[in-house]
């Protein structure tokens, strides 16, 4: 399938992200083949594909393999879909493409068969626990190839509200190639087949969102029974992705929590743990992992109690970062805080992580008139070409009474630039 009939100019637009699935490896700077990693363990996330004929070919080879999915963005705790769901693992986080605001393309062949689903959809990164709407561009169900499933789910954006529109199509979407549009602004969203807009809504995620494309099976309910008498493996062609902004538009393809300078590096970290949290319940997720880095003196990361020790918490950048202090401040320090953590670091992120300083028998500096609030600040060496820290809590206060704690905030400085 080539590519070379459907150019990359779009009049009035400008092409800031695309992936032409030439191979013969996915390109990691645009896609991860894990998709949503951290709720299972990673090997299961990983996607089976194989590049053929100019595209990926997302597939289930066989009756083990329920899903496979690749992403543009990623973090710990993104897209919690059910209140039991805990981390299984610290990723590092996806950053390739997460942004706001846009047209979006896509074109590909979708899979025949009932209990199969081939599917596009964006959901918030949330760096606020807010911004988690789920936009489903398409949900194409094996079982009916004629009907194109398109979807907006609020989830705990209280400023959107469900929206749904099951689009019947003259055509049978699973016998060729087609494309798929989205046109998202800060008025609403446009939806097109083959460039005929099928769907508006005035409704618009205000937020950066990532992207991910995937096939999946089931076997009941709204997907349908899965149909056992189509062959192994199950495919999903996807022939281009391509993102297009307009001028006005947030150029960026990766939005960061603010986009003030801010002397506090954390504030343009996304943040990730290892060990799990207390969220609350789904809707309300009083706990969050976007805010341990937020700055905001109002929010908190609880512990999740009885949690096996070490804890670990994570900051990733974008973009090498030069830093010489961190400051840890806590709820309730000296009822229930930390007593004994470990500052690390990466230059990849991933590997080869140093230890740059140690607190023991931590000594809290309580602010007046603050329900206990305590900050701990630690300055050392200054460290270059840093792409993510790590805070390890070895101990806290109540531990064996099975309590938990709360951090207000982690903060990250470069004090010898700033004097």
């Amino acid at each position: 399938m080539s590519n070379m009939d459907h150019k990359l100019d779009k009049p009035g637009w400008s092409l800031v992200f695309h992936e032409e699935f030439e191979g013969p490896v996915l390109n990691p700077s645009t896609f991860s083949p894990y998709g949503i990693s951290h709720w299972k363990p990673k090997e299961e996330a990983l996607a089976d594909y194989e590049f053929k004929d100019s595209c990926i070919v997302l597939r289930l080879s066989d009756e083990n393999q329920h899903i496979s999915a690749i992403t543009t963005g990623m973090r710990d705790g993104m897209h919690r879909y059910s209140d039991q769901l805990r981390i299984d693992h610290h990723d590092r986080a996806v950053m390739n493409l997460v942004t706001q605001y846009g047209y979006f393309e896509l074109r590909a062949k979708v899979a025949k068969g009932s209990g199969l689903n081939s599917a596009w959809w964006m959901i918030g990164f949330e760096n606020e626990k807010e911004q988690n709407a789920e936009v489903d561009i398409f949900e194409l169900l094996g079982k009916d190839t004629h009907l194109l499933n398109t979807t907006l789910h609020a989830l705990r954006d209280s400023k959107l509200e469900y929206a749904h529109i099951p689009y019947q199509t003259a055509v049978d979407l699973s016998e060729d190639f087609h494309t798929y549009g989205l046109e998202w602004d800060e008025t609403g969203m446009k939806f097109y087949l083959d460039h005929e807009l099928y769907w508006q809504i005035n409704q618009s995620p205000n937020y950066p969102m990532a992207t991910l494309l995937q096939i999946n099976d089931g076997n009941g309910g709204w997907i349908g029974e899965l149909d056992e008498s189509v062959p192994y493996p199950k495919e999903f062609y996807i022939d281009y992705f391509r993102v297009y902004k307009r001028e006005g538009m947030p150029m960026q393809c990766v939005a960061s929590r603010s986009e003030a300078a801010s002397a506090n590096l954390a504030s343009q970290a996304v943040s990730g743990l290892g060990n799990d949290i207390s969220w609350g319940d789904l809707y309300k997720a009083e706990s969050h992992i976007c805010y341990i880095n937020d700055g905001q003196p109002d929010t908190r990361l609880e512990s999740r109690a009885r949690e096996p020790l070490p804890h670990a918490y994570y900051l990733d950048w974008s973009t090498p970062q030069t830093l010489d202090s961190v400051a840890l401040t806590v709820l309730q320090a000296a009822a229930s805080g930390p007593t004994s953590w470990d500052i690390e670091v990466s230059e990849d992120g991933e590997s080869n992580w140093r230890k740059v300083h140690e607190v023991r028998a931590a000594v809290w500096e309580i602010e007046a008139g603050q329900d206990g609030i305590g900050t701990v600040e630690s300055v050392f060496e200054p460290q270059q070409h840093i792409l993510s820290l790590r805070i390890i809590i070895h101990d806290y206060v109540g531990r064996n009474a099975g309590g938990s704690y709360f951090i207000q905030d982690l903060s990250v400085y470069n004090q010898a630039a700033a004097n």
